[in-house]
């Protein structure tokens, strides 16, 4: 199943993708609750999306039972404007290194262990959003990583049951300011500049639930800038998996529904300028496409 942000002038929703369609998933049990005279869950944010799946599940079965064909027709979202899948409140972790073949272009050997460091939410942006080149940026990468979604509260984790607490999977673009974060690295300070400046975290367009993967470690990866290929890759390359990174991370911060921990980027960095468009592509998700501006 695919889950969506949506937006429009008043107001900001979450939806779900039905044969195409992104069907108002609180519209459709708002309804269902006058009709019945029983109360469905509202699904307001994308929290709210995962917390209540399995209601969501049942929403959707009552709708289609209900409204039969006139499902789409009813509750479908005309001409959507698809959001962030993440909500403010929510923590983006991040891998650093975490393909050999881009450890080595960046003049570094493949880490022992994961290489971490956080993004604000306040970074992200959705598909078909401009990335703004910041005015005292020297060189900007884009950077296309896998990034997956915690589905329920994660402390100290075992490995063997670490894929229990991811939700699904998204695309994440860790634009980079690559001069300043050089600049930081030889003094000896993190990361936060050159990754945190505002667009810097283009996020979507939706989240696939974790059913419609069956190996998130075999999964085409690919960037593009004006329809040429830069990065590509695969997932299968990653030095530390996903389940590792769930144990490893929630050794030390608890995860909370809705994180979002984006498992690093494949080789072939390179920078972009004003003008540019560049599209994210992650097999069995999608596209993230962003002009630099």
């Amino acid at each position: 199943m695919k889950i969506a942000t949506f937006e429009t002038e008043e107001y900001k929703k979450v939806g779900v993708f039905i044969n195409g369609s992104l069907i108002d998933i609180d519209l459709l049990s708002e309804t269902l609750s006058h009709i019945f005279d029983k109360e469905f869950p509202m699904i307001l944010t994308i929290t709210d999306a995962i917390n209540e799946f399995g209601e969501i599940k049942k929403i959707i079965a009552k709708g289609q039972s209900t409204f039969k064909d006139l499902l789409e027709q009813l509750f479908a979202v005309k001409k959507p404007k698809i959001g962030t899948p993440i909500d403010r409140a929510s923590k983006i972790i991040c891998l650093g290194k975490n393909y050999a073949e881009h450890a080595k272009e960046t003049g570094s050997k493949p880490p022992e262990e994961p290489i971490i460091f956080g993004k604000f939410a306040d970074c992200v942006i959705p598909t078909q959003t401009n990335v703004i080149y910041p005015k005292w940026a020297k060189r900007i990468d884009p950077e296309v990583e896998l990034a997956f979604v915690i589905g329920k509260t994660a402390s100290n984790i075992p490995v063997g049951k670490a894929m229990d607490y991811v939700f699904g999977y998204t695309i994440a673009n860790d634009v980079t300011e690559r001069d300043m974060q050089h600049i930081d690295v030889s003094r000896g300070y993190p990361w936060l500049r050159s990754k945190n400046f505002d667009t810097s975290m283009p996020l979507g367009p939706w989240i696939v639930t974790k059913d419609e993967i069956e190996d998130p470690h075999n999964l085409a990866i690919e960037l593009s800038v004006n329809g040429k290929v830069r990065q590509k890759g695969n997932t299968k390359d990653m030095i530390f998996k996903i389940d590792y990174l769930v144990h490893y991370i929630s050794k030390y911060l608890t995860l909370y529904p809705g994180d979002i921990i984006s498992t690093g980027t494949v080789a072939g960095i390179a920078p972009v300028e004003k003008g540019d468009k560049v599209v994210c592509k992650l097999e069995k998700i999608g596209e993230l496409t962003n002009r630099i501006s």
